[in-house]
């Protein structure tokens, strides 16, 4: 990782504004996103404006609490209800993407609907390898929480393993797509089979983290960091699961994965450098001078735990991107950084410029992203999906808690510190604000503030 970055490239102002919106943003997915269900085993989590629970965005609105479960116990049943979620939705169907906090009868929904395999408890199938590869760094992240007492236990529940087993028996069917597949969705090409592609050892996705359809059917990033998962998917296995038919089936899925990336994976340039493809077929068909802003994304390789990458590789794929050869690296007065396919042209989403954040090694950089980060609240204090480039306060997804976590990771990665005080110092201000001093001693609130503060 780069080194922390000099904090006193922000003056004082700058510094109490961005600890004042990690404030605002931590709790907000527990407050207004999270719903533990009446059972007390399990738990909800709403990706926002969108009704719905993706795999993904689910794990990472929850993670960024991982780290608080010493200070706040209670917090554990919220994560493992996410995680028996989880893997009950996984279970259901592997394929789906986004799931329903209650079931639907399928009978009873448009044809369209059932067409796209809508219905039950799914609420989208567009299938994205990184949706359960999100769920084994999850399980991972939950094992290596220092001090959760009895963590082996809770991992050897029996639908967190089965979900675990059926994503590896997914993947390894999706090595060969072509024939061995019986995924389809109506949207893609070739009744709904997806652009021709042949093995290379990867796994296919028809979908990129961003919902929007793949144009190759192997996606080098999502592809490491689906490797990444299976090897923390392994080392639970050997200390939790110790079941011989996961072991093999994930160690040979892995390897297979990551040699496949090595050997299509790679594009050589005019000049001999070498750069990361964003998406490949197999047949000579690739994608390069591209990124998706979501994660798993090319600028995000070094968080992805997959630690064969090469770094002059990486440098190389970084430069391209965030510059002209990619048509959707966009800039402007507000923000510069990745747009995407998926929202208008000329929004970046702040999703990538934290990634650019946390990737870089350049102080100056990232103080810059933090700075811009500020004027791209659209009206309401949060993080959003994407903003205009050259108007701080236009935005799509006014209420999107993938993006509200991740600006809580890259605060605290920044200061190396925890916004806690933060929020509450928010929560009580809401208190004296809402109370506008009737009968309320705005004394008492500033000397909570105060303690809460220092």
């Amino acid at each position: 990782m780069p080194p922390t970055p000099d904090t006193s490239l922000l003056t004082k102002a700058e510094r109490d504004d961005l600890r004042a919106l990690c404030g605002r943003t931590l709790w907000h997915s527990l407050t207004t996103a999270v719903r533990p269900r009446p059972d007390g085993n399990t738990a909800f989590v709403a990706t926002g404006d969108i009704d719905d629970m993706w795999i993904r965005d689910s794990s990472v609105q929850v993670s960024i609490y991982f780290p608080r479960l010493a200070a706040r116990p209670a917090l554990r049943r919220i994560l493992e209800g996410t995680l028996r979620s989880q893997a009950f939705y996984i279970v259901q169907d592997p394929y789906a993407n986004a799931y329903r906090a209650h079931w639907r009868d399928p009978a009873k929904l448009a044809p369209a609907d059932r067409a796209i395999g809508r219905g039950g408890w799914v609420a989208t199938r567009n299938y994205e390898l990184d949706s359960g590869a999100y769920y084994l760094n999850m399980l991972w992240n939950y094992l290596a929480t220092p001090g959760i007492f009895g963590a082996e236990r809770f991992l050897n529940e029996t639908g967190l393993f089965e979900a675990a087993m059926l994503l590896v028996d997914t993947w390894t069917v999706e090595q060969r797509h072509e024939e061995a597949s019986r995924y389809r969705y109506s949207e893609l090409p070739r009744g709904g089979l997806g652009p021709r592609s042949a093995f290379t050892g990867m796994s296919w996705s028809g979908y990129r983290p961003s919902d929007d359809p793949q144009t190759y059917s192997f996606n080098i990033p999502v592809n490491m960091y689906a490797v990444g998962a299976l090897e923390r998917a392994l080392a639970i296995n050997a200390r939790v699961w110790r079941s011989p038919r996961f072991a093999a089936a994930a160690a040979r899925l892995a390897a297979d994965m990551r040699a496949g990336i090595e050997a299509h994976g790679v594009v050589t340039h005019e000049d001999g450098s070498t750069s990361y493809a964003y998406e490949v077929d197999g047949l000579g068909g690739v994608l390069a001078d591209f990124d998706d802003p979501n994660v798993p994304s090319l600028l995000s390789i070094p968080l992805l735990g997959y630690s064969h990458y090469d770094r002059a590789t990486y440098a190389t794929t970084r430069a391209r991107i965030l510059s002209a050869r990619n048509k959707w690296f966009f800039t402007g007065p507000v923000l510069t950084g990745l747009g995407s396919p998926h929202t208008p042209a000329g929004y970046v989403w702040p999703l990538a410029v934290m990634v650019g954040a946390l990737t870089t090694a350049d102080p100056a950089a990232r103080a810059a992203s933090l700075r811009q980060l500020l004027g791209a609240q659209c009206g309401n204090g949060l993080m959003h999906e994407s903003v205009s480039a050259t108007d701080g306060a236009s935005c799509t997804r006014p209420w999107f808690e993938w993006a509200n976590a991740m600006y809580v990771v890259l605060y605290e990665d920044t200061f190396g510190e925890r916004c806690d005080g933060a929020a509450e110092v928010g929560r009580l201000a809401a208190i004296r604000d809402r109370e506008g001093g009737g009968g309320v001693d705005a004394l008492h609130y500033e000397s909570l503030e105060a303690m809460v503060r220092y």
